[in-house]
């Protein structure tokens, strides 16, 4: 089989072509971009899908200076087959605000003005512009509109026949630490005379006089666009539009495709496909999309582990992008802590949300559970399921990496709440007892543990799922099952499910539990609930979906009476 070369980490479209690493065609959109009447376009898409990638192409195809590479590059691709008028006609102008240091208020006006005088004075250089003084003159302006509005100025007097396209890569990337660390910096930086809010008002101003032809523009969310208002409402967002829904992401098909360049055993694919879909798929940013998206790195990463041993990555996550997503912390607190966190116990307990969806945020109204919902739409911690009517839309966590994420941060709040003094090492060491010897007794004890920490304030609202919560959000802290909950079989769902997970097949012992819950005034219906979930499970084994597991598979029953556990063993007959 020949080595397929992955480009995991790569976003440079000539470096990918030239260098024979696999390529996932998505110049077809570059075609229906340009047939739009619209010439300064947005798109938003969550962290690590792709973006950066398609600014690359955009930058090689447009910018006049690749005119000789146009062949070496694009020539095989859709794109190259089918040119649009406007192939190498510009001057591309790229910009990217990712890795601004943010800690200050000064650090982050510093590090935009930083970033703007270097990419303008890359692009001078690149398109031989102006003389020495000049170029002083526009990079020893004091403000980042000063700099621009300098430029366009010079720009606009000397070189007005080839007009500009405007690329921003990330455009809010660091717009969005601030927010997530101080709401009140952040109105200042984008509304009224903030520094964000006037650069983009030259820019606004250039595509007036002609000098910038088009822009485009990605992120992540809209608050910074939507925050600008006046200054910048130009743009027309293209984010929710079904034509371009697949623009960014890869669809099971493209994912399919490249399982099967370096799939050895072709009689797994189906089985892997299915796990690549639970952990990396689900992503959808439109109702009437008929496919839904997986995350391009994810994918790219688990290729790589492939391709090279024939098994899956450890772990499925990958831990170079871990933090991007570890910022679950930061989102919830970001204000009305209270209601978010109700937030975040309501889409765990259901796995979805019904809310509207918000096109565009205003922080002059209160941030609340409907701006909260949106915003983790659009940071790919929630994607659509379905429309529901009158203007309300299902929300639904998009897949088991994201699921992780907030089982994870529901266990830091409960930990840190109620000051217990539990750590992952000692959660790995309650729970290899389970895998390796079938034993759950130091796992059990630590949610008892957690039981007993809990005021009658929190039982007021207590039930079963909340039980479900507290045994999976704290078993996933091991990373040593994949944990099901509410999983469907041919009689029922299952409360919880341990199961073996793809990137570690050698878990010995599987489980299933069936969880109730009673009040302290109905602990004499214990052993009437204990037989009920005994029947229950019973059904379950019976079924052909657990049949084949029997030998490594264990059933128990929890019934938990205000703070006590009653553990019951199941066993197969």
């Amino acid at each position: 089989m020949p080595k397929i070369r992955f480009p995991y980490g790569i976003s440079n479209i000539e470096q990918l072509i030239t260098q024979g690493y696999y390529f996932v065609d998505k110049t077809a959109f570059i075609e229906k971009l340009e047939e739009r009447s619209e010439k300064f376009i947005s798109f938003l898409r969550p962290r690590r899908i792709g973006k950066s990638l398609f600014v690359s192409i955009l930058e090689y195809y447009y910018g006049k200076e690749y005119q000789a590479k146009f062949n070496q590059i694009f020539g095989k691709l859709y794109i190259g087959k089918n040119p649009t008028p406007l192939q190498g006609k510009y001057a591309v102008l790229t910009m990217d605000f990712s890795g601004i240091d943010t800690q200050t208020e000064e650090s982050s006006y510093r590090g935009f003005l930083v970033k703007v005088r270097s990419y303008l004075h890359s692009f001078m250089i690149r398109y031989e512009l102006f003389d020495e003084a000049i170029k002083n003159e526009i990079l020893s302006q004091a403000s980042p509109d000063g700099v621009m509005t300098m430029f366009f100025n010079f720009y606009l007097a000397h070189f007005q026949e080839t007009p500009i396209y405007l690329i921003i890569d990330e455009y809010d990337h660091f717009t969005n630490e601030i927010l997530l660390q101080d709401l009140s910096q952040f109105k200042k930086a984008v509304t009224q005379n903030g520094y964000v809010r006037k650069f983009y008002e030259t820019i606004k101003e250039a595509t007036r006089k002609n000098v910038v032809d088009r822009v485009f523009i990605t992120g992540v969310a809209p608050i910074t666009l939507d925050s600008l208002t006046s200054g910048f409402n130009i743009i027309t967002h293209l984010t929710h539009h079904i034509q371009f829904h697949d623009m960014m992401g890869f669809t099971t098909e493209e994912v399919g495709t490249m399982l099967d360049l370096i799939l050895e055993d072709k009689t797994r694919k189906e089985n892997i496909m299915q796990d690549l879909k639970e952990w990396y798929n689900g992503y959808k940013f439109r109702v009437e999309a008929k496919t839904t998206l997986y995350n391009s790195d994810m994918v790219l990463y688990f290729m790589l582990a492939w391709a090279d041993e024939q098994a899956y990555p450890k772990p499925m996550l990958d831990p170079n992008i871990a933090p991007d997503y570890g910022k679950v912390k930061r989102v919830f607190e970001i204000q009305n802590p209270k209601g978010n966190y109700e937030v975040l116990e309501k889409i765990i307990r259901e796995n979805e949300i019904n809310n509207t969806l918000i096109f565009q945020f205003s922080f002059d109204k209160p941030f609340d559970e409907t701006a909260f919902v949106s915003l983790l739409y659009y940071l790919g911690y929630l994607t659509l399921k379905e429309d529901i009517g009158a203007g309300f839309a299902t929300f639904k966590i998009p897949n088991y990496v994201i699921k992780e994420l907030y089982w994870e941060y529901f266990a830091y709040l409960i930990t840190e709440q109620k000051q217990l003094p539990f750590n992952t090492t000692k959660l790995i060491e309650a729970m290899s007892p389970m895998a390796l010897k079938g034993d759950i007794s130091l796992f059990m004890s630590i949610i008892q543990e957690v039981l007993q920490t809990l005021s009658n304030r929190d039982f007021r609202q207590f039930d079963e799922k909340y039980i479900k919560m507290l045994i999976i959000a704290f078993a996933l802290q091991s990373q040593i099952y994949y944990i099901r909950s509410e999983a469907e079989n041919r009689v029922g769902y299952t409360d919880i499910e341990f199961i073996t997970p793809p990137q570690n097949p050698n878990v010995l012992h599987e489980y299933i539990f069936e969880v109730k819950y009673l009040r302290k005034e109905q602990a004499s219906l214990l052993a009437s609930k204990q037989e009920e979930a005994k029947m229950q499970i019973k059904k379950y084994l019976a079924t052909d979906d657990f049949l084949k597991k029997r030998q490594k598979l264990h059933a128990y029953t929890i019934v938990v009476v205000k703070d006590e556990m009653f553990i019951d063993k199941v066993e197969n007959d």
